[in-house]
């Protein structure tokens, strides 16, 4: 029997195995560090998603109340405040709108009778302010919260309602 030693015993040595272990291992870190930034990512980009819809709505609520409005009482001086008062007549009544900042919530209170909150439960309202512009407008500004995994996040809106 003849014996080939020109074949070499095939497979991988300990330094071999060591290192693509070491390759592995490396890769797969750095796939999970991306996908956990992507989690990231996403969780931040939904709270700020939230935010942008709340804050939508508000804006609706207060243009509603603005468009027709007869009267708006804001203070003398023009300088902003967290209340608005608007009357205007729905449905053939004359109707006092009110909006204010309670308890980090804006709401509305119709006729001096019952206070609704507008937010959602998740949203805190951190500040809320109006302002009467000479130029016959009324400039909204607030700032909303909601936490997402702990973790608040937080953003400025500001809108402006031209009246006729």
């Amino acid at each position: 029997m003849v014996i080939d030693k020109s074949i070499k015993n095939r497979g991988f040595t300990l330094i071999e195995t060591i290192i693509y272990l070491a390759l592995f291992a490396i890769i797969i870190g750095g796939g999970l560090v991306a996908s956990y930034q992507i989690i990231q990512g996403t969780d931040a980009a939904f709270g700020h998603i939230i935010l942008q819809g709340e804050a939508n709505f508000l804006f609706r609520k207060i243009n509603w109340a603005l468009n027709g409005a007869t009267s708006i009482i804001t203070p003398p001086n023009s300088a902003p405040t967290a209340d608005l008062i608007v009357n205007k007549d729905i449905a053939g009544s004359a109707t006092q709108l009110k909006f204010t900042l309670e308890d980090k919530n804006i709401t509305l209170e119709r006729n001096s009778s019952g206070v609704k909150v507008l937010n959602s439960s998740n949203i805190t309202v951190d500040s809320l302010s109006f302002k009467q512009d000479p130029i016959n407008s009324i400039t909204t500004d607030f700032t909303l919260t909601t936490f997402q995994n702990g973790k608040p996040v937080s953003q400025n809106f500001s809108t402006t309602n031209y009246l006729p």
